[in-house]
């Protein structure tokens, strides 16, 4: 890695959110960390997700953590903390055998963002999640899975890379999700009041 472009400065902006820095932040590891991966023959979909985990995990790390006391070594921490993430995954996946091909689907109680998820049942429990998170995460979601504009576009429309959107958009459906679950009860009640109407 080259460790010369990092220093206090940098790790500064990155904590900062400084657009150009978390731009090159995300190109750069994003590059690297595809190859350390792939070296390790870890599949495609995984990869990805680990990569998106170690991003928002660093990110977590300089603006809510301790931040990072060494900022020349900034490289070998990023990659620390992949190597953590990947060993989690890791773990986890072994924790879980694969289900046989002609098994029923089990219930996903989850809310899925990418399925046809606003329902006018729902809109009203999502529209209020959503309103409780940050403006840029909702901003992105709002483009992303209710206007369903282009991932192009998007990017576009945030200035932002393709690359970081993906950051972006990993982040938003986290804070989502961690909403959702906290207001779960809430949101089920709605659906069982409309369920119930609809009879």
């Amino acid at each position: 890695m080259d460790f010369h472009i990092f220093d206090a400065a940098y790790v500064d902006r990155l904590t900062q959110g400084d657009p150009d820095t978390e731009l090159h932040f995300s190109s750069y590891f994003g590059r690297l960390l595809t190859s350390k991966l792939r070296v390790r023959r870890i599949a495609p979909q995984m990869a990805e997700d680990v990569r998106q985990e170690t991003f928002l995990r660093v990110l977590r790390t300089l603006r809510q953590g301790q931040g990072v006391t060494q900022p020349e070594a900034f490289g070998a921490f990023v990659s620390a903390v992949c190597n953590n993430v990947l060993l989690e995954t890791l773990n986890k996946e072994s924790k879980h055998p694969q289900i046989p091909e002609n098994a029923p689907e089990p219930a996903d109680e989850r809310v899925d963002l990418d399925a046809s998820l606003i329902t006018e049942q729902r809109k009203r429990v999502v529209a209020r999640i959503l309103d409780s998170l940050p403006a840029k995460d909702r901003e992105v979601l709002r483009m992303v899975f209710i206007e369903e504009a282009d991932r192009q576009e998007v990017s576009r429309r945030l200035g932002v890379s393709a690359e970081y959107l993906r950051v972006l958009l990993h982040r938003a459906k986290s804070k989502f999700e961690e909403e959702f679950t906290r207001t779960r009860g809430e949101f089920l009640r709605t659906l069982a009041f409309f369920a119930f109407a609809a009879a």
